[in-house]
């Protein structure tokens, strides 16, 4: 994450695997991983890493945050900056 955009702003996954998500923040600004879809379908190990009823994960400036998960279900999920999409802060996660 950098102020304002996702690098890289695509994710490619596949399906049943586990991931550590990694999300760095390396801009002056708090910004968050919204994935409203993507969040809720996939099997995420520890839940009180999302906030916002499990929608998003906020990370503040110079900060890291790690969430383990399985992916969910093929698809294409949106993924934005609840605080930047309107300034383009916005992506794709794809689960083949």
């Amino acid at each position: 994450m950098v102020d304002n955009r996702f690098d890289p702003s695509t994710l490619t996954l596949r399906a049943g695997r586990p991931y550590v998500l990694q999300l760095e923040n390396r801009g002056k600004e708090m910004h968050e991983f919204t994935a409203p879809d993507f969040l809720k379908a996939a099997t995420v190990r520890d839940r009180r890493k999302l906030a916002n009823g499990g929608t998003d994960i906020v990370v503040q400036p110079g900060k890291t945050a790690r969430v383990l998960l399985i992916a969910p279900a093929q698809g294409h999920y949106a993924l934005t900056c609840a605080d930047h999409d309107w300034d383009g802060m916005v992506g794709t996660i794809t689960v083949d």
